[in-house]
């Protein structure tokens, strides 16, 4: 049965769901659970895995899922999806309340590349986990306090004549403090509210990853509809379609396995980002308990596996479009974006990125291009440090999009079910 094309709207109800990295992953997970995947955990003995078994498990913000291959992974190899589920935001500082001018504020750190002045006059909402002390051990727990309980107010023009002209510099650590009311410097404020939405006594609270987030749905955008307005796009658009595509795709001889990772906007240097050894870690143990064996090992496996790394791509902005390379200018609905530089900050290569493009060609999915100029400092993905860790043949694709790292961005409605079939096609090649 060929699966119903996936939805913007179902993009968006997913970006909704998820406004941190451990809510995408709970959000990822709970699909994965009605699609009949197995939770397992790192602690876990090894067991036997069957053909067309499926299974993932969850390390805070990261997600590795799997669908174990008719195959021996050494004979037929890994096809592999990679996603990256943070998102630039303001993070809250451990001792963050204080007080100023009769104002009470949360003192925030800035994470990843934040456009800092999409978030001033945003109604912004928190979210993360918390570590809370019970019976004796430490849980953590998911919070979410869905309103607007702060605001970063920008300042008047009469007061800042020249910021038409001059531009808007903002001060991360002076003047990006979020307001949350009037305030003498008195009873804490941020503790009760965080304990009530963990469902616990304030005393209870021992640490917690909180960030603010824009409290505004996603929308379905453009007088026809053509776009998707919202805010994480980059990247929970790609982890989206990583796990739909796991879940569309059929039982192949090689095994499928997603990877979505937190940290890729600080570089993936941590315990559970793409410079770990999850992965690998992973990829040894379904190799080891497949049972159908095969002489070689994870070394073999690696050898004929086929990795993409999935990340949004800069599409062309009709205001700017000399910020991009002439003959490489990506628009939204016009497909899949394969993204490439000679310096192998996107990790794509003659091999890798013929692949891509022949099973995207198969399925009528039509492929656009990305090399940044030649003048302009080029981003990168997990994908070269992913795949300089297991030595796997990568190509590094997106979808287009605009006011990348903004608190809202911008991308193609109809791209999502294009993405979603490549994402698929990959898995079942």
């Amino acid at each position: 049965m060929i699966p119903a094309p996936r939805s913007a709207e179902d993009l968006a109800r997913f970006i909704a769901e998820s406004p941190s990295p451990f809510h995408c992953v709970d959000s990822a997970a709970r699909r994965l659970r009605a699609a009949g995947f197995a939770e397992r955990q790192r602690t876990d003995p090894p067991g036997p895995i069957a053909p067309g078994e499926g299974g993932f498990l969850e390390e805070a913000g990261t997600l590795l899922a799997w669908r174990a291959g008719r195959d021996a992974p050494a004979a037929a190899g890994f096809r592999i999806l990679l996603a990256h589920t943070d998102s630039p935001n303001l993070r809250l500082k451990p001792r963050p309340e204080h007080s100023r001018e009769g104002y009470g504020l949360w003192a925030v750190e800035k994470y990843g590349g934040v456009l800092l002045a999409s978030w001033a006059d945003r109604d912004l909402g928190i979210a993360g986990r918390v570590g809370v002390r019970v019976d004796g051990g430490i849980e953590a727990r998911l919070v979410r306090v869905d309103r607007a309980v702060a605001r970063i107010p920008n300042l008047a023009i009469h007061l800042d004549r020249g910021v038409n002209t001059e531009g808007l510099r903002l001060n991360p650590e002076t003047q990006m403090a979020p307001i949350f009311g009037l305030h003498d410097g008195g009873s804490q404020r941020l503790l009760p509210l965080l304990a009530e939405a963990a469902g616990c006594a304030p005393e209870a609270l021992l640490d917690w990853e909180l960030g603010f987030y824009d409290t505004q749905a996603p929308a379905i955008g453009g007088l026809d509809g053509d776009f998707l307005f919202g805010a994480r796009m980059d990247n929970q658009f790609s982890c989206y379609a990583a796990i739909q595509g796991l879940i569309d795709a059929a039982p192949g001889r090689a095994t499928q396995v997603v990877a979505l990772f937190d940290h890729e906007e600080i570089g993936s240097l941590s315990a559970r980002g793409a410079r770990s050894v999850l992965l690998r870690n992973v990829l040894r143990a379904i190799e080891r308990d497949h049972t159908e064996r095969a002489p070689g090992e994870l070394e073999r496996a690696l050898a004929s596996s086929f990795m993409v790394s999935a990340d949004m791509a800069h599409g062309v902005h009709p205001s700017f479009a000399d910020k991009h390379e002439p003959r490489h200018r990506p628009v939204m609905n016009g497909g899949v974006v394969i993204k490439t530089n000679a310096d192998v900050r996107y990790v794509s290569d003659s091999r890798s990125a013929s692949t891509f493009r022949a099973i995207c060609q198969d399925l009528e999915i039509p492929i656009q291009d990305f090399v940044s100029r030649a003048d302009l400092a080029c981003g990168s993905t997990v994908g070269p440090s992913t795949a300089a860790q297991l030595g796997v043949c990568t190509v590094d694709v997106g979808c287009a999009m605009l006011s990348m790292h903004s608190v809202r961005e911008q991308a193609g409605a109809r791209d999502v079910a294009l993405f979603c079939r490549a994402m698929t096609g990959v898995l079942e090649s």
